[in-house]
């Protein structure tokens, strides 16, 4: 009897392939709502996104590939739930008003480059010092370079005044914001803190995309010594911050080089 496949899952898997095989793999993932303020009788509705520039492919409800998927609220977490291939993979009526928390750690993934200078690119983008001597003292040629990652991503969505505050969650490289978008003067930006297995990430490279009416802008600022940054107002709009923890792999990835991607997405109303 053969096999029936998904139409859906299908075109998601072919995106991805696609997606890895372009020339850069400096790619950001981040959650994106279809509102970043909704009421209280509305649904929060979203998309898991993989891409550059602020522009990516949606994913769909694909539980294999994650380890978190959650919302968190005042009243504390629930899981974002949904069947295989479900789009989007975000649909949750909220329980209460104040600021809420979605956030997705994805399961580890690897990617294979077979040239040293696009995985130094990569590097450099994110702020990064591409370690190729240290590559090869392992025994490994510069054209054969595997990387593990996972990625760590959080919205922040305000349901009806969105007075409320972020936390930590737990996940391993996490974006923690400070003031809160929606109650905090928009002329004052955000500020962050970027932790790394709860501790402060000190000296770390953050990318800040704006996006607003097919218009783009990138700001990188770095993290100070307490792991603290200030992230500018530009506008009223969708923001998404992107950083990269880049290390050697322990041993049980089976891989040299191991990075995690955190990402914060909100918006100033």
């Amino acid at each position: 009897m053969p096999i029936r496949w998904n139409p859906r899952i299908l075109l998601s898997i072919l995106s991805a392939v696609l997606l890895l095989a372009s020339p850069a793999h400096s790619h950001e993932f981040w959650i994106e709502a279809d509102a970043y303020r909704v009421d209280p009788d509305q649904a929060i509705i979203g998309h898991t996104k993989t891409g550059t520039n602020f522009k990516g492919i949606r994913d769909y409800y694909l539980p294999h590939l994650f380890d978190r998927f959650e919302m968190i609220d005042a009243d504390g977490m629930r899981p974002v739930q949904g069947l295989p291939g479900d789009i989007p993979p975000l649909n949750m009526t909220p329980r209460r008003v104040g600021l809420h928390r979605v956030i997705y750690q994805s399961k580890t993934k690897t990617v294979h480059f077979e040239e040293w200078q696009k995985f130094a690119d990569y590097l450099i983008d994110m702020g990064l010092n591409p370690p190729l001597s240290r590559h090869q003292e392992m025994g490994f040629a510069p054209n054969d370079v595997t990387e593990s990652y996972i990625r760590c991503a959080k919205a922040l969505i305000a349901v009806g005044d969105g007075v409320g505050q972020d936390a930590p969650s737990g996940m391993p490289f996490e974006l923690v914001a400070l003031t809160n978008p929606y109650t905090t003067p928009e002329e004052q930006g955000i500020r962050v803190r970027l932790l790394w297995n709860g501790d402060p990430a000190p000296n770390t490279q953050i990318t800040m995309f704006y996006g607003q009416n097919e218009t783009l802008q990138i700001v990188k600022v770095h993290t100070d010594s307490t792991g603290q940054v200030q992230l500018p107002y530009l506008g009223t709009g969708r923001y998404l911050a992107n950083a990269v923890h880049f290390m050697e792999a322990p041993a049980s990835y089976e891989t040299p080089w191991l990075s995690h991607w955190a990402s914060l997405t909100y918006a100033h109303p």
